[in-house]
């Protein structure tokens, strides 16, 4: 097979580094004006498009979020509107990559991809076509620090262990007929996209195949290749060493990507900052840094409640289906963990084996903060138990208790210590019969009453959901949510 070079003699590749989230944004708004013709900002997430792009729109910059979200149709326009030059440039997750062919002057990387590959994909965006200006297209590199806990995220969505394998593959022998996605569910504790993912997989290897009505099994036997998922999670951890090398290395930027997809022609490009053809200035003004403080230092995003019980929970013994009558309203928590302003603290709280404790003061003004912003009409608080976090949650309660002047009325307790904490997580059949196990209301009559429900983790929302259920149908009127943050 024959390959040519790897080298893109149009871009110029470069990386600014940059403490803080506030300046790193502070960074786009002052240099984004002086980046050549059109381009794309690259975000590590869905949730730093949206939140980016509207921090840019606020500082007078033409630009647009892009993600695998967007509709079709917006999408669409979108990328005409990037092509045409009518925006600067579209902000964008990696759903803007392969097939999209236009001459691009910069990208920009608000956080590093998991891998060089990944990364050269998608500086390869730019430097494409006429219309370039003589020096070629500008690619800038801003990593942060919370780009390698977006890795690990990514990383657990790798293939699943043996045991639920075998599992899928059993319930498909011994129903005896196809299943669809949504029924494996609930046999199954994986989500949507791993369980799809694994079944492609299977189909591939012949144990399991796609029929009418969803996937059956095909008795062949099937071997789970551990020393294959091993090499993978390997190559894997290498990928992103690599990554965190290219960004320490003082050698030529595109020389280190060409050797990193082996391309044996790999050369000093005489074009990057490393080789001195790219000056990048990492001045940021102060009055950005200030604005950019006052956006991400500003909490509140909407908790959307559940609309739609999940299909086929009856294979699980319960009775719920359809549209969800009885739920919660729209609600509020303080930031995503992803988010670029108090995402960084609330991860932080929310670090595996970090010692429970009260709320942190910061924390506390930022939930004064949304309350300030939301005004929540209510007259009683419904506290959702942590068997983790017991002290965090109590003391949660009781300051909005004390803030709001109402009473705490009840508490969502744990009845069931048999049902782990985040139990069925990977999906939402499976989340909703261990909530229903696990959580049992304790509370004064709560007729007619409008209800707070706190919490301190929205990871599902099936937790809040049958909480707000077991609230209204003890009487309350109303059940708005609160929680600290967020997962996605």
């Amino acid at each position: 097979m024959l390959r040519g070079s790897l080298d893109r003699e149009s871009l110029r590749l470069g990386v600014v580094r940059l403490r803080t989230a506030e300046q790193r944004l502070a960074w786009l708004a002052d240099h984004l004006a002086e980046q050549p013709g059109s381009g794309i900002i690259y975000c590590l997430t869905v949730a730093a498009t949206q939140e980016i792009a509207d921090y840019l729109r606020s500082r007078g910059h033409d630009v647009a979020a892009y993600s695998g979200q967007t509709d079709p149709t917006e999408r669409q326009a979108l990328e005409q509107d990037l092509i045409t030059g009518k925006v600067k440039a579209l902000v964008a997750t990696s759903a803007l990559g392969m097939g999209f062919d236009a001459t691009l002057g910069f990208v920009v990387n608000m956080g590093a991809p998991a891998s060089p590959v990944a990364y050269y994909q998608q500086v390869g965006r730019a430097g494409r076509g006429s219309g370039l200006p003589p020096e070629g297209a500008t690619v800038v590199l801003l990593p942060a620090v919370e780009d390698r806990d977006i890795w690990a995220y990514f990383a657990s969505l790798a293939f699943p262990r043996e045991e639920l394998v075998r599992q899928t593959i059993d319930v498909l022998a011994d129903q005896g007929r196809p299943l669809s996605t949504a029924a494996l569910e609930t046999y199954v504790e994986l989500n949507r996209t791993r369980l799809e993912t694994m079944l492609k997989v299977l189909d591939v290897d012949g144990a399991v195949r796609r029929v009418r009505g969803g996937w059956e099994a095909t008795g062949q036997p099937w071997t789970y290749d551990e020393e294959r998922y091993r090499r993978v999670t390997e190559a894997r951890e290498r990928e992103q060493a690599a990554m965190l090398a290219y960004l320490d290395s003082d050698r030529c930027r595109m020389w280190f990507l060409r050797d990193q997809l082996d391309d044996p022609e790999a050369t000093e490009c005489g074009r990057c900052d490393n080789c001195g053809g790219l000056g990048l200035s990492a001045d940021v003004s102060a009055a950005a840094v200030e604005e950019a403080g006052a956006r991400l230092s500003r909490p509140g995003v909407v908790i959307e409640p559940r609309k739609m019980w999940p299909s086929a929970l009856a294979n699980l013994g319960v009775e719920l289906k359809g549209k969800i009558t009885d739920g919660a309203g729209e609600g509020r928590a303080v930031a995503r963990l992803t988010d670029l302003g108090y995402g960084q603290a609330l991860r932080e709280l929310f670090r595996p084996g970090r010692p429970d404790g009260p709320v942190p003061v910061p924390l506390v003004r930022a939930v004064v903060e949304v309350l300030g912003d939301w005004r929540p009409a209510v007259d009683g608080i419904v506290v959702v138990e942590s068997a983790t976090r017991p002290t965090l949650t109590a003391d949660l309660a009781d300051g909005l208790s004390r803030y709001l002047k109402v009473p705490v009325l009840g508490r969502y307790s744990l009845a069931d210590p048999t049902v782990e904490p985040g139990q069925g997580a990977m999906n939402s059949a499976q989340r909703v019969a261990a909530v229903g196990r696990r959580f049992r209301l304790e509370a004064d009559d709560l007729t007619g009453r409008r209800v707070l429900l706190v919490d301190d983790l929205v990871v599902t929302g099936w937790t809040l959901t049958l909480a707000a259920r077991a609230v209204r149908r003890a009487g309350a009127d109303a059940v708005l949510p609160l929680a600290l943050a967020l997962q996605a």
